[in-house]
């Protein structure tokens, strides 16, 4: 059975891939994505933080991009700024993958074939959580994204990035990608062009 290609509604489970970008300066590629980039708000509050971001400068890069960031609200980041409010030393643990898997469970169960949502990420101990196993979700680490875009002829330092991001860890990034499928669709998030 042939399937439909549709879009994908991207979803950044931690501080990881944001950070490591933004470490290279090229928060900008998230850009590249044929939609928005879907930043649950305990992750943003993860990659914002002042120990993440001591100067801001992160921060302003993901501003630059308007309205190719979203940050969505869910009850975990809610309950965690309650918390925190009380008690500003709260710690924030892994509440970021628990917040991503909620609202991923909320858009793979609300929204029907049309959207299947693809969850960037850098930690592999994603690929251990619920959302991993999630019907239907596609999985794409930040080297296999790179290396796409260098071999699409889309961004012809990708492979020198992928190598500083290597240069930087203890265990370098296996490029990882697992496409998100249904009975109808398979997803789809590479476009030819930055400017389409």
């Amino acid at each position: 059975m042939s399937r439909k290609p549709v879009a994908v509604a991207v979803i950044i489970p931690d501080a990881s891939p944001v950070l490591t970008l933004a470490h290279l300066g090229r928060v900008d590629l998230l850009g590249t994505f044929s939609v928005p980039v879907r930043i649950v708000d305990q992750a943003h509050f993860e990659i914002t933080k002042a120990e993440n971001d001591p100067t801001g400068e992160v921060a302003v890069q993901l501003t630059r991009l308007h309205n190719r960031i979203e940050i969505i609200e869910t009850n975990v980041g809610v309950g965690y700024q309650a918390r925190r409010r009380r008690d500003p030393q709260t710690p924030s643990g892994n509440l970021g993958e628990i917040a991503v898997d909620e609202y991923a469970t909320t858009l793979a169960h609300g929204t029907g074939p049309s959207v299947i949502p693809l969850v960037l990420f850098e930690d592999p101990d994603v690929l251990t959580l619920r959302i991993a196993r999630l019907k239907g979700v596609h999985l794409l680490n930040t080297t296999a994204w790179l290396l796409t875009l260098y071999r699409e002829g889309l961004l012809p330092e990708g492979l020198d990035l992928v190598e500083q991001i290597n240069a930087r860890r203890k265990t370098p990034i296996v490029p990882f990608e697992k496409v998100g499928l249904t009975n109808r669709v398979r997803s789809s998030w590479l476009r030819r062009s930055f400017g389409s």
